[in-house]
């Protein structure tokens, strides 16, 4: 752990690599708002921990502080962008701040994941940004950048002068799990939780079974959170889900699983869940009884009922129920999806679970 100046960081840092599962969002720090707290710069600005994982001497992956360090990045760029072909002393300064914090070589210094790097480089080497691109936080806070630097006749060297003062503690992490970290710390936010599931079996060694589930049934990004979603609720007997803890449901599912078998099998067994809930999703049966309740199902706005469908449905595969008798469940719950429009006062749907779990027993 060391205390160091962040534009220092900047400079001594040959490579500054991300997560592939780290936003940029609007988390970004407007640098220049700091300097009407102090216009004197005779404080020290402390803007706490960064996380870093170091792979050489001056190799850092960033694991927790990429949004200090991207904005900072974003404000030097700023800078050179207003005092571009002012003078030549500015354009040699312009090249100067260029070599030392935003490019290693030829390549920029700061390696962002696929979904940010894109407009990133676009910004740093002043090409055409798209107008959806330009709705992004980044472009949003440079041009608030820009904007502050011109209205309020900021000066480079105050600029330098105040960012010298901004320090933050730099924490090695290279002994913990930079994934799990960076979820504790970040889980409050808006994460995306597939990036984390994806870097999670990248690292167990099955991501290309999970490339073929996603590539084979779910071509839509929410059919495969929704999948998920049901998967876990079967599993864990989930009353209500919360979304935004899908990451850590399935890393519960699976640490508990290889308890017994190997990550191959239970891949494979969710592959296979995958599939029959492909089905769901897609009315995907020969049978006319049980397309037609499908249908009404979906008809009545029937989702929270999937995760129910898909473990009587496994069932039904397993040989555990019969054919008339996952009908009749299908017929059971249309009606009551059916009522359940029509009505404020309806039977609770976990009530009729109980209802359809005794129905099968019987049978």
């Amino acid at each position: 752990m060391k205390v160091v100046n962040l534009l220092e960081f900047l400079n001594n840092a040959k490579d500054l690599f991300t997560l592939d599962y780290a936003k940029c969002d609007n988390t970004l720090v407007n640098f220049l708002d700091l300097m009407t707290e102090d216009e004197q710069f005779t404080q020290k600005i402390d803007l706490g921990i960064i996380f870093v994982n170091q792979k050489s001497l001056d190799q850092y992956t960033i694991v927790d502080g990429l949004n200090r360090i991207l904005s900072l990045s974003l404000l030097l760029h700023a800078v050179c962008e207003c005092y571009k072909k002012t003078t030549a002393q500015n354009d040699k300064a312009i090249k100067t701040i260029r070599k030392k914090y935003l490019l290693s070589g030829t390549r920029l210094k700061l390696r962002l994941n696929e979904n940010s790097s894109v407009i990133y480089s676009k910004i740093i080497n002043g090409e055409r940004l798209s107008g959806h691109e330009k709705q992004s936080p980044m472009f949003i806070l440079l041009h608030n950048f820009w904007s502050q630097i011109k209205e309020e006749n900021l000066q480079a060297a105050n600029i330098f002068t105040m960012l010298k003062k901004i320090f933050v503690t730099v924490v090695e992490t290279n002994d913990v799990s930079k994934r799990n970290l960076y979820y504790k710390l970040n889980y409050a936010r808006n994460l995306d939780q597939l990036l984390l599931i994806e870097d999670y079996l990248k690292e167990n060694g099955i991501y290309e079974d999970w490339k073929f589930i996603r590539s084979k049934y779910f071509d839509r990004r929410d059919d495969i959170i929704l999948f998920l979603k049901d998967f876990f609720v079967t599993k864990f007997n989930y009353k209500k889900f919360n979304p935004d803890r899908l990451y850590e449901s399935f890393v519960n599912y699976f640490e508990t699983m290889m308890q017994y078998m190997p990550e191959d099998v239970i891949i494979k067994k969710m592959r296979r869940s995958a599939a029959l809930y492909y089905n769901i999703l897609n009315v995907n049966f020969n049978n006319d009884n049980i397309k037609e309740a499908i249908i009404n199902i979906k008809k009545s706005s029937g989702e929270d009922t999937y995760a129910y469908i898909l473990e009587v449905y496994e069932d039904f595969v397993d040989g555990n129920i019969s054919e008339s008798t996952f009908i009749e469940i299908l017929n059971t719950i249309a009606e009551y999806l059916k009522n359940r429009k029509n009505t404020d006062n309806n039977i609770a749907f976990n009530e009729l679970i109980q209802y359809l779990n005794a129905f099968i027993t019987c049978k």
